[in-house]
């Protein structure tokens, strides 16, 4: 690349099309990299048909999200990047992941050769670097961001009327441990007659879909959701009194983060990932239990001007720390580092 020409990216992801994170992820990246004068190729290599070489070939540097599969596409189809190339990892390959020797090793052989690693957080990179010693001087922490709401449009999505409205966004899965709070839920309802829990996504796992459809089933205010587009996402957001999250690990939240945008505070069980989004009693609560959960359902809902507060600082913190524009200029200086 010389100097004056227009910095090239093949951004690679899982996922670009389907309503998974990871495109959520990848789609932001390249509309603010776009705004901000970078070339962005996006292949998507669990969906794309295409071959990625051509896309290799032309890009002056190679950013990849979630590095055990992108190690394992490599290898199944005998590529090797001749390109500088950074690695981004979000929750599970972090979180999970390195608990498979199988799956670590493969690991392993991509972050060696790779120019950098950037994690979310700060407890991210301690676990990298714990399990990987060698990436100590080339690991980087840059927040992960969301994109700021658009308009309000026309939905065709039926919103039930209620208060408080709880929302969980989360795929079906087990370490999302999404039924986690339910109980709870239940005694709330008793407290609260109108209230409505909505969960909503990918049904990633039979037996929990099977577990979700069977309890929803037995109350009416309990509502499960497929995923929508990210555009009618904040119009849940909007409905929402408080977005949960019950995941038993996580990487960084954005679905916390996307309601803050709207200001809705969070209701998150206490790990690393929320941890590093959720300031107790200023944007939402952490809770590490379910009863504890519901003793900060009741602070949140009980006092309107409490509720006020937290509303307001939750938009104000996102907007200061996660800014979609901040995140790109952070990338493109990192990009830059790497070609010197």
């Amino acid at each position: 690349m010389k100097t004056g020409e227009t910095l090239n990216v093949l951004y690679l992801t899982p996922y670009y099309y389907s309503k998974r994170g990871n495109a959520t992820t990848a789609k932001r990246m390249k509309e603010y990299l776009n705004k901000a004068g970078v070339t962005v190729n996006v292949f998507a290599f669990k969906e794309e048909t295409a071959s990625a070489e051509p896309y290799l070939e032309q890009a002056d540097i190679v950013h990849a999200l979630h590095v055990r599969k992108t190690a394992e596409w490599l290898t199944s189809n005998e590529i090797f990047i001749q390109k500088p190339f950074l690695l981004t990892t979000g929750g599970t390959d972090i979180n999970i992941d390195l608990k498979e020797k199988q799956k670590k090793d493969s690991m392993a052989h991509l972050l060696e050769d790779a120019a950098a690693l950037t994690v979310f957080t700060e407890d991210g990179k301690e676990k990298a670097v714990q399990d990987f010693p060698f990436l100590r001087g080339k690991t980087h922490v840059i927040p992960q961001a969301v994109n700021i709401p658009l308009p309000k449009q026309q939905t065709n999505l039926e919103l039930p009327d209620g208060f408080p409205n709880i929302l969980l966004p989360a795929g079906l899965r087990p370490v999302k441990d999404v039924l986690y709070v339910l109980d709870e839920l239940d005694e709330k309802k008793k407290s609260y007659p109108n209230l409505r829990f909505m969960l909503i996504g990918e049904p990633l796992n039979k037996e929990i879909e099977q577990q979700v459809l069977h309890e929803s089933s037995k109350r009416p205010w309990f509502t499960y959701h497929p995923p929508v587009e990210p555009e009618e996402m904040h119009i849940l957001y909007k409905w929402a009194d408080a977005v949960v999250n019950t995941s038993e690990s996580e990487g960084q939240p954005v679905s916390l983060l996307e309601g803050m945008t709207e200001g809705v505070p969070a209701l998150a069980r206490n790990n690393p990932g929320n941890k590093s989004v959720v300031q107790p009693g200023c944007n939402g609560y952490l809770f590490s239990s379910p009863g504890q959960f519901s003793r900060q359902f009741e602070q949140l809902f009980s006092n309107d001007q409490l509720y006020q507060k937290l509303s307001e600082q939750a938009r104000d913190y996102v907007l200061t720390y996660h800014h979609p524009v901040e995140e790109a200029k952070r990338y493109i200086e990192l990009y830059k580092n790497i070609l010197e």
